[in-house]
């Protein structure tokens, strides 16, 4: 029997041996990309005016040996990625302004190789008025329009056969009623949300106050500690969530959307700091569609869902629920 045991033991060492082994194999070599190259496109570019046209639009193209992929760093706050190296970013900070650019050209087993160009930008877009509408020229704050029909809603992001023309820039799948989400349990925080914009110098800062709770779609609940106990139908619902800290509005001309021209300012705000308007989609960029000293409706982009378009009609007046006693 103490041989059968020692013989145990063995078999047992060489089949873990043989195991880390086979690890070893399928890991491969750790290879940096090497000879990284980053070349810049800055759109309008030429010898009358070398930051460019003012779109602010560069498309950055990035070339190295044995990469797998490429992560941008723009240098304003902003990010992204690309397989083949090549991507287009719009900066849009009034005037000309140096950013520092940095590429990271990612190969096998992590290993990175970075470059950092320095370059000189120009973009003009600003739009005063939308400014002056959302802070009144000093400070304004925005809530939910509680008594409109489809003052929220969700509607295609395109035109689905089926479907009127204006389905793709309405909440043509769910209008929410007026008043639709008082009187309920899992939205009892919605309506109470407070928007305010605020001027300063030519910038707009946004700051949102959510008193603690925040209105999730029902796809994001497990990752802020959802859903309630409550929940049993796993619906969207108000959790417990601390608001993102006020941060800078970015002003962007709007030019990746269907919504025809006569139904759109063309002008699409991005939050900074993750931030959102009230409702929560993962989405922090907002087009707005109209707005006036005391209205405005904006559409935003479900980021896990880019099928859906969801709507948010806001006005100055403070909402007042009709049936406070829920009866």
């Amino acid at each position: 029997m103490k041989y059968y045991y020692k013989f145990l033991m063995v078999l047992m060492l060489g089949v873990s041996f043989q195991s880390c082994q086979d690890d070893d194999t399928e890991f491969g070599p750790v290879t940096a990309p090497s000879n990284l190259e980053l070349n810049v496109a800055i759109q309008g570019q030429n010898m009358t005016d070398p930051d460019g046209n003012g779109t602010g639009i560069v498309v950055f193209t990035a070339t190295a040996d044995n990469a797998l992929n490429y992560t941008y760093d723009f240098g304003d706050g902003r990010t992204g990625s690309s397989f083949d190296g090549s991507i287009e970013h719009r900066f849009v900070q009034l005037g000309v302004i140096s950013y520092n650019v940095t590429v990271t050209a990612t190969g096998t087993g992590g290993a990175a190789t970075t470059q950092t160009k320095v370059i000189d930008v120009l973009s003009t877009f600003d739009d005063a008025e939308a400014k002056d509408f959302l802070t009144g020229g000093s400070s304004k704050t925005w809530y939910w329009s509680v008594a409109e029909n489809g003052h929220w809603g969700v509607g295609p992001t395109n035109l689905i056969g089926g479907q009127s023309p204006d389905a793709y820039y309405t909440p043509a799948f769910f209008p929410v009623p007026a008043f639709g989400r008082y009187c309920n349990d899992l939205t009892d925080c919605f309506y109470e949300d407070e928007m305010t914009f605020t001027k300063d110098g030519n910038n707009v800062i946004y700051g949102l106050n959510n008193f603690g709770g925040t209105y999730f779609h029902n796809t994001y609940l497990s990752q802020f500690g959802g859903p309630s106990a409550l929940n049993t139908m796993n619906a969207d619902e108000c959790l417990p969530f601390t608001a993102p800290a006020p941060g800078e509005v970015t002003f962007l001309p709007t030019l990746d959307t269907d919504v025809p021209v006569d139904q759109s300012r063309k002008t699409t705000m991005l939050l900074a700091n993750d931030s959102f308007i009230s409702w929560y989609v993962g989405s922090s960029e907002y087009e707005i569609l109209e707005i006036t000293a005391n209205r405005m409706v904006l559409r935003t982009i479900q980021a896990n869902d880019p099928a859906l378009a969801w709507y948010h009609t806001l006005t100055t007046d403070v909402p007042v629920n009709p049936n406070p006693g829920c009866i």
